[in-house]
């Protein structure tokens, strides 16, 4: 006689715990081109491009001699994101402060749902949206000469490197679209301000796997035997 056990409807299955993503998938997101475009990794990302350039006094023009330096003793130049930015200290000047506009998104291929592709085998569905923004650095210097000069350096360098970091950031488009008029900023008149804006856009893709056994495959060899005996 066959036994059958019966589980009754409040009783919770024991689900193996695993990662939903297949190690061989996970350890290939390793690059930041790979990793999701989220407002924190894009301003992470612009912030320390934008360090790595005034780091150096190589690339800066001849007119530019403030170096920014990780020790707050040592920098001569304050870069940073808006959001972290206060303006408390009057003598942290000059200063350079990246800002992320607001991305909109779109469906990449017509659907609303935003799915690429289904693989039933793998249970694993594919998704793609389309994002489209601008970041801005602001610059601020105690003389309107110490800013202009600062923009300028900004813009130069950006408008350079456009192609590179559109290509290793995996970007589709990225390019600087705007320059600011020297301006005065409210705290003061002895502080100006000029900004430089670029324009992006970039392709997220994500994966989800349900937790669902994998499908076995079937395949048709209708007519096969009939070949084969020819």
């Amino acid at each position: 006689m066959i036994k059958t056990a019966r589980l009754s409807s409040n009783t919770p299955l024991e689900v193996e715990d695993k990662p939903l993503m297949d190690a061989g998938i996970a350890d290939k997101v390793k690059l930041l081109c790979h990793v999701r475009k989220t407002p924190n990794v894009l301003y992470g990302m612009f912030v320390e491009l934008t360090r790595q350039f005034y780091s150096d006094k190589n690339n800066l023009p001849v007119d530019v001699q403030t170096v920014w330096a990780p020790e707050m003793e040592k920098s001569q130049l304050w870069i940073d994101s808006d959001y972290i930015w206060e303006d408390i200290n009057p003598e942290q000047r000059p200063a350079i402060y990246i800002k992320l506009g607001e991305i909109n998104y779109s469906s990449s291929h017509g659907r609303h749902d935003g799915r690429i592709g289904i693989d039933l085998e793998e249970a694993e569905y594919h998704y793609a949206c389309k994002g489209a923004g601008n970041i801005s650095w602001a610059h601020i210097g105690s003389t309107s000469g110490e800013t202009i000069v600062l923009a300028g350096a900004t813009l130069d360098y950006f408008d350079a490197v456009s192609k590179l970091i559109q290509e290793d950031f995996n970007f589709q488009t990225f390019e600087i679209v705007q320059i600011s008029p020297l301006s005065m900023t409210k705290e003061t008149k002895e502080r100006y301000l000029s900004t430089v804006t670029a324009a992006f856009t970039f392709e997220d893709t994500w994966t989800i796997k349900k937790e669902s056994p994998k499908l076995k495959k079937i395949i048709f060899a209708a007519g096969q035997k009939v070949l084969d005996a020819l």
